[in-house]
């Protein structure tokens, strides 16, 4: 038996390596010259189930209802960890995955001692003559979209990466803004009048209107948060544009004879994990994969030149699907009734604070926007937790500030409700060390089978590009 396990190894080793040894795994002996890098900040496996089980509820059927990513022909999954820590950051994963290389914790684009500039995939696209897009529905200097194309010894040095925006040579930034633009202290040069070759749009109707004349093009979303982000999914106005929307406006800018390589990141799902909200999380996912559905579209036209993959860079929140309260039973569904964000919650919330409402406004509130206490149905234990919550809240002294971090403590309960009688479960409002799967289709897409570090995931799309 031992033997036979040995051998069946040595098979499926073997059966990867010739996978990868050749730029015909996949549909095509070409390079890959269009080439789509998606990545889910906070998702793993449980991220992707819940939102196809959710949707799956949702329209009555049993199962999941797979979205886009699932349905791409290949899939695998990676380990992440940090060069310095088992639980990585998004700085050190968007390093990782980026350049091919570990880092240490909270550091972008350079080696784990800091001592070395790494160089990312991105710039080696460049340099094969690509265009060259990073898109995210955080600010542009977060993280993950920095990792791209910046090199920072912390990745708060949010002003210092910012300005390698318009050092970087590239041709499309779009989505999220600057956090700092004028840096932490608003006294530094504002980062939007930075005179450079780069068009700067900060009206939706501009960016949808322009044309590759136009390029290079940094596209801040008309509506950023304070923090430099775009709304939350699940917050969108009709008249926002959405990640999907931004995408396919950037297919069409990038669309070049050379080809183009564009990363996209889906960055609001690891806030809405921090935050244990599933709605918003399932709301951003859906998101994210209405995006992923316009780069199959254009795969479509060009099989043989392109390669898509779309992955998380690690886990956060600790989701599980099922929990304590309903034990084997779920009801995803009931996270339809969420009608904004806990971010948005909070605000709308605010003048009931401040007008020093009663319970029965409260009340109304959650019943309003999470459906609590109407299809949502209560016992006689939740209201009374959700009275206790309220008079805690209401009072705002410093021992309850102390205890739950702020004064929305009856919102803080109300959302943990909704989620727990989803069916919902979180272990932590931080990362896990969870390894994350990965989906690919294209050229050399069997590269992205079976079980990987997240340093293979650049080299694997490197080989598949020829550079």
């Amino acid at each position: 038996m031992k033997y036979s396990r040995l051998i069946v190894a040595a098979i499926i080793a073997a059966f990867v390596l010739t996978a990868c040894s050749s730029t015909n795994s996949g549909n095509s002996s070409k390079k890959a010259k269009y080439v789509f890098y998606f990545i889910g900040d906070g998702v793993s496996l449980a991220q992707l189930s819940l939102t196809e089980a959710y949707l799956a509820q949702l329209n009555k059927k049993p199962g999941m209802q797979q979205l886009n990513q699932s349905k791409l022909n290949a899939h695998g999954w990676f380990y992440n960890y940090a060069e310095n820590r088992f639980i990585t950051g998004s700085a050190a994963a968007g390093t990782a995955l980026s350049t091919g290389h570990k880092t240490s914790i909270n550091t972008i684009g350079k080696s784990a001692d800091r001592s070395q500039n790494l160089k990312s995939i991105s710039y080696k696209a460049k340099e094969a003559g690509m265009k060259v897009g990073i898109i995210s529905t955080v600010s542009i200097d977060h993280a993950t979209p920095a990792a791209f194309y910046a090199n920072a010894d912390k990745r708060n040095q949010y002003y210092v990466i910012g300005k390698q925006v318009f050092t970087s040579g590239f041709d499309l930034f779009a989505g999220g803004g600057f956090k700092y633009p004028k840096g932490r202290k608003d006294t530094l040069p504002d980062l939007y009048e930075t005179e450079s070759d780069i068009s700067i749009i900060r009206e939706n109707k501009e960016f949808l209107e322009a044309n590759q004349n136009k390029l290079p093009i940094l596209f801040a979303h008309q509506r950023l948060h304070s923090d430099g982000a775009m709304p939350f999914a699940i917050d969108m106005n009709e008249g926002d544009l959405t990640l999907e929307q931004i995408v396919g406006k950037s297919i069409e800018l990038l669309d070049n004879p050379n080809g183009f390589f564009m990363m996209v990141e889906g960055g609001k799902i690891d806030w809405a994990c921090h935050a244990n909200d599933a709605a918003t999380m399932i709301k951003g996912m859906i998101d994210f994969d209405n995006a992923i559905g316009k780069a199959i579209q254009f795969a479509a036209n060009h099989p043989d030149e392109t390669l898509i993959v779309v992955l998380g860079d690690h886990e956060t929140g600790g989701l599980s699907l099922g929990n304590e309260t309903l034990h084997y039973k779920t009801k995803f569904d009931l996270l339809q009734y969420q009608t904004m964000s806990h971010e948005a919650l909070v605000e709308a919330f605010r003048p009931i604070l401040e007008n020093n409402s009663n319970f029965t406004k409260a009340m109304d509130f959650i019943n309003k926007n999470l459906g609590l206490g109407g299809p949502v149905e209560l016992n006689e234990k939740d209201k009374l937790k959700l009275k206790n919550a309220w008079k805690a809240t209401s009072n705002h002294n410093n021992e309850v500030e102390l205890l739950y971090g702020s004064v929305q403590q009856f919102l803080f309960t109300a959302l943990q409700m909704l989620n727990e009688k989803a069916g919902v479960g979180w272990t932590t409002e931080a990362h896990t060390g969870l390894p994350v799967v990965v989906h690919a289709q294209g050229v050399n897409e069997g590269c992205f089978e079976g079980i990987m570090d997240n340093t293979d995931v650049p080299k694997r799309i490197e080989k598949a590009m020829g550079i």
